[in-house]
């Protein structure tokens, strides 16, 4: 697991020279600040969690190879790069210069904060406006703090057959289905990626 801060211009999806062989993916988180995006690829990459909130300033990466099993039973090598963007309004541009290429999305919102859930439709239409064609998965975070909990489950569903994605609920805290949100979204990702390679050319 590396851990980083990178510019476009240095890191490549595509690069061979670190000697992986397998398929590599470009996943973005996406939300607005605080939701815990930073805590999810951290519990998944490092199985830590920090109690002390840090601002993401603009975009930090993460990557964790992972065996995953296809459609039809084999199993594939598979390495995400997790790009952590910062939701502040301030690094809009940048985050789009960083959606660009990406296989996929993982959109959290907190379900403590109903702001965030009300801003979901903005980011998913921001990065669908990017890539289109690569598909998204819903994160409800900090399910942990269901005392405080404001967003229930329903609207959630509701959010996930709008954007015809998968749903999960989510603590960064506990490790609730963080593994399940990578590892379904590198699933999709390779599934796609192996439905396009078998289809004839244009």
């Amino acid at each position: 697991m590396t851990q980083r801060n990178e510019t476009s211009e240095t890191m490549s999806d595509t690069d061979t020279s670190d000697g992986f062989e397998g398929y590599k993916f470009r996943v973005v988180l996406l939300g607005e600040a605080a939701v815990g995006k930073t805590s999810l690829v951290r519990r998944y990459t490092e199985n830590v969690f920090d109690e002390e909130y840090k601002q993401t300033i603009g975009t930090t990466f993460a990557t964790k190879d992972i065996d995953v099993t296809d459609t039809e039973g084999s199993v594939r090598k598979v390495r995400l790069n997790v790009w952590d963007m910062g939701g502040q309004s301030t690094y809009r541009e940048l985050r789009r210069q960083f959606m660009k290429g990406a296989s996929g999305a993982i959109i959290v919102y907190d379900v403590t904060r109903p702001e965030t859930f009300m801003a979901m439709n903005n980011w998913f239409e921001s990065f669908k406006e990017v890539c289109p064609a690569s598909p998204v998965i819903i994160s409800a975070n900090k399910i942990d703090l269901a005392d405080i909990r404001m967003v229930p489950q329903e609207p959630g569903l509701m959010l996930r057959d709008w954007f015809q994605a998968e749903y999960f609920e989510t603590s960064a805290k506990t490790g609730d289905e963080v593994n399940n949100v990578f590892t379904r979204i590198a699933e999709v990702v390779l599934e796609k990626a192996l439905s396009e390679s078998k289809s004839p050319l244009m």
